[in-house]
């Protein structure tokens, strides 16, 4: 993220835009896993690093 004292304020904006949305998205992400965990009982969880639930074998 660059500094915001060296930013045009076009600039700024642009990424202040971008902050809003990308949290908005975090919201509504967070809405969903409630609503799987409250309502169908499904438990999300966060998969450990280095493990992948992919071959590594292309389909084609």
């Amino acid at each position: 993220m660059p500094d915001p004292d060296n930013q045009t304020p076009e600039q700024r904006i642009k990424e202040l835009e971008q902050l809003a949305l990308m949290s908005q998205k975090a919201q509504f992400f967070e809405a969903v896993v409630d609503v799987l965990k409250n309502d169908y009982g499904v438990s999300i969880v966060k998969k450990r690093p280095g493990k992948s639930s992919r071959s590594g074998k292309s389909r084609g």
